[in-house]
């Protein structure tokens, strides 16, 4: 029988602990969520593909074991590809498999690699509630092929979940989820949120939005918006996970909207200080970083009244959520949104209630319990 008190181990009695992601080929918040994981547990990290120039540096102070994927940024050979390569994986030698992420929950496909604690901060929406939206974009002629890899990845999808020891997730919304598609019940432990690592000050003439720029996100809404206020800027950041998609969005912005793609992390945290708020619009967000980052700055976000969002904004306090028609209803909440007296600190109080040193501590007490 295996208990863990952490902090009373010994040198010799410590835990062997791996902790697993898809690819670490970005700078988005699972990468940092890994480098949190691998310093707080002193663990190996089990991957796919690393580019240590395109994602955090302190991933490099970490013993990681890559596997690189042929097929990296090829929609579907990529994923998998890498479904497959987390499938033979041997992580025998780990007293505890910490996952997370779309692919890397497949290495607990092989008997000996457990116990394992999986963290879900989403299900594979393209397989579930986001299929039809994303079908519905594809050429006719690409519809069929995407309907069978669906079909087929789903089963493979739901076949590795079931091998999980257990599952803890970032939110209500994905809890849910998770009961939904794959009938398994999952502990909510939040986000990790570094709020000490943002700054607040005066804000300037500018909105900000943040995300992966790929269709769920529906950036369109905010370009829409904006080109109906031209008298106010908004600024987007974020890598393009969609190409065509990306290049859609460019051509059709106006002048008011400008794209800075892939920027670094002082960059961002600066970025977050100096904005007048946050802007987000994605399909039923499972949670939704965004606002927080934007509350340990000190800012407000507006979002749109979906998912996630309405967990992590409390109306009129930390930030607006807007009803449909979303476009009108967001040109009206920013053309208001002067009326609103947003405190600062109320901000930065909320988004410490999702501190990193609460998440870390959260999923601590869920592996001491599959240790038992």
């Amino acid at each position: 029988m295996k208990i863990w008190l952490f902090n009373r181990l010994t040198k010799d009695e410590k835990m062997k602990t791996a902790v697993v992601y898809d690819f670490l080929i970005t700078k988005g918040g699972m990468d940092k969520a890994t480098a949190i994981l691998a310093r707080e547990f002193e663990a190996d990290i089990w991957t796919t593909s690393y580019a240590p120039e395109d994602t955090y540096p302190e991933l490099e102070k970490f013993k990681i074991f890559q596997h690189p994927l042929t097929f990296l940024h090829r929609q579907g050979l990529m994923q998998t590809e890498a479904l497959f390569r987390f499938r033979r994986m041997d992580l025998s030698d780990y007293d505890l498999i910490l996952s997370s992420g779309d692919w890397g929950k497949h290495v607990g496909m092989r008997d000996e690699n457990h116990p394992q604690l999986h963290f879900e901060n989403t299900v594979v929406r393209p397989f579930y509630d986001l299929y039809p939206f994303i079908k519905s974009r594809l050429p006719i002629h690409r519809r069929q092929l995407f309907k069978l890899w669906v079909w087929w990845m789903r089963g493979l999808d739901k076949q590795a979940v079931q091998k999980i020891d257990k599952i803890i997730c970032n939110s209500e919304v994905t809890k849910g989820r998770i009961k939904r598609y794959y009938g398994r019940d999952a502990e909510v432990v939040w986000v990790p949120v570094d709020v000490k690592r943002f700054k607040h000050r005066r804000s300037e003439n500018f909105y900000l939005s943040v995300q992966r720029i790929a269709p769920p996100k529906r950036v369109e809404l905010q370009i829409e918006a904006f080109r109906r206020l031209p008298s106010e800027k908004l600024v987007i950041a974020g890598p393009y996970d969609d190409r065509i998609y990306f290049e859609e969005l460019r051509k059709t912005a106006p002048e008011n909207v400008e794209f800075v793609g892939t920027i670094s992390d002082g960059e961002i945290v600066d970025l977050y200080s100096r904005c007048k708020a946050a802007i987000q619009t994605s399909i039923d967000e499972d949670f939704g970083q965004v606002p927080l980052e934007a509350m340990a700055s000190g800012k407000p976000c507006i979002a749109v009244n979906e998912g996630g969002f309405r967990i992590s904004i409390t109306h009129g306090k930390t930030g607006l959520l807007v009803d449909p028609p979303y476009v009108e209803n967001l040109i009206k909440a920013i053309k208001n949104f002067g009326r609103y007296e947003f405190n600062p600190a109320a901000c930065r109080k909320r988004a410490k209630m999702f501190a990193e040193e609460k998440w870390v501590e959260r999923i601590k007490a869920a592996a001491r319990e599959i240790l038992r």
